[in-house]
């Protein structure tokens, strides 16, 4: 038939409320149902069309092209009910432009050169399950739904979109009152891949999906979960293959699979909200790039925050993961073993969390050899989650050991001293060191004074009897020597003398009282935290 035929017919059954029906009809020329008005729902079933189907702003019942052929099609402005065209093909160009479709649309298993959507309106579902968009030697982005509103579902489950000098889809300012579906599809771009950009959308699936580009949301409200499980992701953008800024999502993030980036990040999550748990695992996040391989910066996570990569690497030049200022709600699942194991570095300055860890052992040995540099909040942090849950003594050993890695990386002042303090009162966190140095320095005193008085160095005091130096009066002089603040034998009984074994007591008794002195001074200032504030 011939196109102006077929217009004509139109015409004729304009007031029909059953419309017009061709099947497997060859419509030779371009046919212009522009502007028209039909009453009845328009079907061109298994027909073939060698150029374009135009029905710019025409008001259609519904619109039915299931297994047709066209060239091209432009809808711009169309009105109808529902528009279906499954299992069909348009070689060039298809355009839906401001159209509004108050029911349904369907492109399941559909063929298309390009799509263009911009501010379509979809009161229903978007499904287009299969479907295959490729531009070819037009180039351009294949999928262009920036500004759609999408009342429903869009469905894009097993599709292939590719664009050869553009992004795959573009969906920026989409609003989608359903989820997000992309399910094993295959989505490649130039750079991106799916962009999402201040888009509003109930969620977003895309388990099993190929993504060659990147998928990025900044600016997205996703109100309900985000799941990237089993995905395969490989950009060479400077930016990150998966990246999410400023992004809002309103129940979970689970993220398993491959995600690789040759030129730069492969995952960023910076000032973005979970309003759940954010689950990265049985994941391989492969970067290289001199920023972190893995970024998860000022995010406020809801609840779990769980990093179980069974491989994590940067191949440049830096960090392997980044939680800087981040917040998790709940528990803070990480495994540091994996990264001693893959040598890696991090920062984990700023990161809070409520519960404490259970390996305390491992943690500090990712704080020490696996931070770039001295993080004073990250062992601050951990410590005071330990002491929430009632381990006071894994609290001091953190505390300990965030003093000695200010020793070996921070900046400690004198750290001759800082050594000193660490040796003797733990930091002040282990104030009965110094109880035990005083004790080693009054049984040093007690071996001196029995030395002392086997060759004849000790004498009664003055006005004494004879007998005054008894094993007690012994032992009193020597805590006499030893401990300073106080004096337990009263008035002395007995003495060193002035020969020469009391006169070499003299000298060493010296040594003893300095020695007695520093240490129940560091005894009192350990036990009343002076160390711990200073």
């Amino acid at each position: 038939m011939r196109a102006e035929d077929v217009r004509a017919m139109v015409l004729e059954a304009r007031d029909s409320p059953t419309g017009l029906t061709i099947h497997r009809t060859w419509i030779d020329g371009t046919l212009d149902l522009d502007f028209l008005t039909m009453a009845g729902p328009l079907t061109l079933v298994g027909c073939h069309l060698p150029e374009e189907l135009t029905m710019r702003h025409a008001q259609l019942a519904t619109v039915d092209l299931s297994s047709t052929t066209a060239w091209g099609v432009r809808a711009e402005g169309l009105r109808t009910r529902s528009f279906e065209m499954t299992d069909a093909r348009c070689s060039d160009a298809f355009d839906l432009d401001h159209a509004q479709i108050d029911g349904t649309l369907s492109l399941n298993r559909t063929s298309i050169g390009s799509f263009s959507a911009y501010g379509l309106k979809v009161g229903g579902s978007f499904m287009a399950s299969g479907l295959h968009a490729w531009p070819g030697w037009r180039g351009g982005c294949p999928l262009f739904l920036e500004d759609i509103d999408i009342g429903g579902d869009l469905a894009l489950d097993e599709a292939t979109v590719t664009g050869l000098d553009g992004p795959a889809i573009i969906a920026n300012g989409a609003r989608v009152g359903g989820v997000v579906f992309a399910k094993n599809a295959i989505l490649r771009g130039d750079d991106d891949a799916f962009l999402l950009l201040e888009a509003d959308i109930g969620g977003l699936h895309l388990g099993g999906a190929v993504l060659r580009g990147t998928l990025c949301t900044d600016g997205a409200r996703i109100r309900s979960e985000v799941k990237l499980s089993g995905i395969n992701a490989v950009s060479r953008q400077a930016g990150a293959t998966i990246r999410m800024v400023d992004t809002k999502i309103g129940a979970g993030l689970v993220l398993s699979g491959l995600v690789r980036n040759r030129g730069g990040r492969a995952v960023s999550l910076h000032m973005t909200t979970v309003g759940a748990s954010l689950t990265i695992s049985e994941a391989e996040i492969d970067a290289d790039t001199a920023a972190a391989a893995l970024e998860i910066s000022n995010c406020d996570i809801g609840s779990e925050l769980t990093l179980r990569p069974d491989k994590l690497r940067n191949r440049g030049d830096g960090l392997e993961l980044d939680l800087f200022s981040t917040k998790a709600g709940r528990a803070l699942g990480l495994e540091p073993a994996t990264l001693v194991d893959a040598d890696a570095s991090v920062t984990l300055n700023g990161l809070s969390y409520p519960d404490a860890p259970e390996d305390a052992d491992a943690w500090l040995t990712m704080l020490r050899e696996h931070t770039f540099r001295y993080e004073a909040q990250s062992y601050q942090q951990l410590a005071a989650v330990h002491r929430t849950a009632g381990h006071e003594h894994t609290a001091r050993r953190v505390l300990i050991a965030q003093q000695e890695d200010l020793r070996r990386r921070g900046d400690p002042g004198n750290r001759l001293w800082h050594r000193f303090l660490g040796v003797t009162l733990g930091y002040g966190y282990k104030p009965s060191r110094a109880v035990a140095g005083l004790l080693a320095t009054f049984l040093l005193a007690l071996c001196l004074v029995w030395t002392t008085g086997a060759h004849n160095g000790l004498a009664p005091a003055k006005d004494r009897p004879a007998d005054s130096c008894s094993p007690v009066n012994r032992i009193s002089l020597a805590a006499d020597l030893a401990i300073p603040l106080v004096k337990l034998g009263g008035t002395p009984r007995c003495e060193l003398a002035n020969g020469p074994a009391g006169q070499w007591a003299t000298g060493a008794g010296w040594v003893v009282q300095v020695l007695g002195w520093s240490f129940a001074t560091l005894s009192v200032a350990g036990f009343t935290g002076l160390v711990r504030k200073s």
